[in-house]
């Protein structure tokens, strides 16, 4: 099962508007995928969600870092570079992935910190919950 997580960080980490194309060959019809803004059921729909992603920001690029399985179960450590606002962007998070039999990717489930490391980013909001982190601090 090894070998299900280390290709599926392989496509990850060369995720472009080229390779887009060949999702389906390593998620299932079915794929339930969430991250902090999304959560929807099937290829076609995760697909979408991913063009969105290239049409806003341009070009996106994800490193995995690491990889772990467990059982049918995935996690992958990555970092994300893109534009957000005209300006560099990076930052890392966690993805938790779910393999069926025949090593596609029943669930895909993105952690990182939209608010620190996308809201923030934005006037009103973004002064908001840095002034709100800064409350909550020691």
């Amino acid at each position: 099962m090894t070998k299900f997580v280390e290709e599926y960080a392989e496509f990850m980490s060369n995720l472009s508007v080229e390779t887009l194309p060949h999702l389906s060959r390593h998620v299932a019809k079915e794929v339930f995928f969430r991250d902090p803004f999304n959560e929807v059921t099937g290829v076609d729909k995760m697909h979408q969600i991913f063009v969105h992603m290239f049409e806003s920001m341009g070009e996106v690029r994800f490193a995995v870092l690491h990889c772990a399985m467990s059982g049918e179960t995935g996690l992958l450590h990555w970092s994300m570079a893109a534009t957000l606002r005209g300006k560099p962007w990076q930052f890392s998070g966690m993805t938790k992935v779910e393999f069926n039999d025949e090593g596609l990717v029943v669930s895909h489930v993105d952690h990182w910190d939209a608010a620190g490391e996308f809201y923030e980013h934005f006037p009103i909001i973004g002064w908001a919950l840095k002034a709100i982190r800064q409350k909550l601090a020691l």
